[in-house]
Order: C-alpha cells, then structure tokens, then sequence
C-alpha cells in the first residue's frame, strides 16, 4: 500500500489501485471467473494479476499504463510548442476540468536574442505538460477529442487518438 489517505468506506485505495481485504471477493471486469486484485487507477476496471501492470507501485490496465502520473496528477497532453498546450489548457478549463501544467517556459525567447544560461539549457527538449487529477482523466481526454474533432487543431499526443 502506498501510505496514501482514503476513506474509511473505500474498497480500494485511488492512489495506488491496491485493493482492500474489506472490499469481499471481487472479480476482474475482463475474466468473470478470476479473483481481483487491484483496480486501474485511471479507468477504474477491476483488474487479476494477469491484467494489473504495475508502474511504480501505482495499478493500471493494459490501456491505460502508458499514461505519465505525477502524484494524484495524470499528464494528458505534451508539446514542445507552448502555444498549442496553451491552447489544450484553455479548452480544458472552459470546459470546467481542473488542470496543472509543468515546463510553460518559453525558450525560444531565450535562444532568440537572450543569449544561453542554465535555465534556457535545462529547458530544451522539456515539453509542456497539461495534467488533470487522476479522476478527471477520462472525460478530459474525451473533452479534448470532441473539441477536435469540432475543428481544433491540436492531436492528442497522450492517447494517441484524433
């Protein structure tokens, strides 16, 4: 277990995905007959030991274990353009979703006349980052796509989907 807090009620804990002897005899979402034993993280499905893929103590299925979690923070889009994870950042949070972003800075001030220092050189090759809470993953990642296919312009680089 990760040490993290949850509520008393809980059968499972949301950080790690571990699942808890309270919660009964449970069965994985994909094999009915199979006992489970932790829970995708981002998805929710209940998963046995031949569908958990662990990624640094934290439970995902096999669709989902490729997403960067930082925390309880899940990165749904990155770029090295800062303008169109700016632009990610806004339609998300018109469309109410809480979101963080990490690496905003422009270096291209920097190399354009800024001359070199460590920051600008500790910032290349860091892509913007747009994370939402864990939770929100799903639907914000379902948000994004709608919005494109709507006539944005901006691919979504984390689910790999247009």
């Amino acid at each position: 277990m990760c040490g993290e807090e949850v509520t008393p009620d809980s059968d499972f804990c949301p950080h790690c995905g571990v699942m808890y002897d309270e919660a009964g005899e449970v069965n994985c979402t994909l094999h009915p007959g199979r006992g489970a034993v932790g829970v995708c993280i981002i998805c929710r499905t209940l998963l046995c030991p031949d569908c958990t893929v662990e990624v640094h103590g934290r439970r995902f299925c096999k669709e989902h274990c490729l997403i960067q979690v930082q925390q309880d923070w899940a990165e749904l889009y990155s770029s090295a353009d800062t303008s169109e994870a700016e632009l990610v950042k806004s339609v998300l949070e018109a469309s109410g979703f809480t979101v963080q972003t990490q690496n905003f800075q422009n270096v291209s001030l920097v190399w354009s006349g800024g001359g070199d220092n460590p920051v600008s050189r500790s910032n290349i090759g860091r892509p913007a980052k747009v994370l939402v809470p864990i939770p929100e993953f799903l639907d914000a990642a379902r948000a994004l796509r709608e919005w494109e296919s709507s006539g944005g312009t901006v691919h979504d680089r984390q689910t790999g989907q247009e």
